[in-house]
């Protein structure tokens, strides 16, 4: 683990009950690790149904439950979870919109077990909370009204058929936002929860071509680019998955804009309009 590093531990599943993520990292987790809740610290409250099932939150909620946590804003930050959980990359996005140094364990727990770290259990030790002056928006976001004018590649990240609108077992109407491409989250990530190679991610999130060019991913360190002008947005059901996705783009070293509320959001408008099929 990288020296100096504050390490949080996001353990987090969709529909669980909320104590759940806590009660595994009272079982065993990472020596040194701080809990941090995502529904707790990152995620706003639920005032709005347009700003989705889990909008962002303010820059004073998230200094308060950063500075509860004892972090130090000038000390990089690494987070990590368990495979099949999203919750390390919604931790990293949030973290670093508001302009927090923050790194990912990739394949998180199962990972470290792996080779051969030790686990402790119990509770974290008590630490003295800081007193933390957060700024939000150092990452890129699109308002719903963005989206519905966005000309670049938009990306929903959730299941196939959710995206076709063959089933949806959360959110208010089933189908996808009209020129969206699905490129579902769980093909970017291995049954370990580890980051495949740049090569199998450049493959598993290339846009398909749509005017008989093959446009792909802009790469700074090498690949192929997108025609000019082209950018990049991603949503999901309510923003915590998409940040993964996110994750997985920077790897590549492309950055894209999130679309926070995502299909909860927009689906709970009965003014935007709805596509289904591919």
């Amino acid at each position: 683990m990288r020296a100096g590093a504050q390490l949080l531990d996001v353990r987090w599943r969709l529909g669980e009950p909320h104590d759940a993520g806590y009660q595994r990292f009272l079982d065993g987790h990472l020596p040194g690790a701080r809990f941090l809740d995502l529904e707790a610290v990152l995620t706003g409250p639920l005032t709005d149904p347009l700003l989705g099932r889990h909008p962002l939150p303010d820059a004073d909620q998230l200094a308060a439950g950063l500075g509860a946590l004892g972090i130090e804003p000038e000390l990089p930050v690494v987070v990590y979870d368990e495979p099949g959980s999203f919750a390390a990359g919604r931790a990293w996005w949030v973290l670093r919109w508001a302009g927090l140094s923050v790194r990912v364990l990739d394949g998180g727990v199962k990972a470290w077990t792996a080779a051969g770290g030790e686990l402790v259990s119990g509770a974290a030790p008590a630490v003295e909370p800081t007193q933390l002056r957060l700024t939000v928006g150092h990452l890129p976001t699109l308002t719903a009204d963005e989206v519905a004018a966005f000309d670049g590649v938009l990306i929903d990240v959730r299941a196939p058929e959710r995206f076709r609108g063959e089933v949806e077992p959360i959110d208010p109407k089933p189908g996808h936002i009209p020129g969206a491409i699905n490129r579902p989250v769980g093909l970017l990530w291995d049954a370990n929860g580890l980051l495949p190679s740049d090569d199998e991610l450049r493959k598993l999130t290339h846009p398909e071509p749509v005017d008989g060019s093959e446009p792909t991913l802009r790469h700074p360190g090498g690949g192929r680019d997108l025609p000019t002008g082209n950018r990049i947005a991603v949503y999901c059901g309510s923003g915590v998955s998409a940040a993964q996705t996110m994750l997985a783009l920077a790897a590549l070293g492309i950055e894209a804009a999130l679309y926070p509320p995502s299909w909860s959001g927009w689906s709970a408008d009965p003014e935007r309009p709805i596509a289904t099929g591919e």
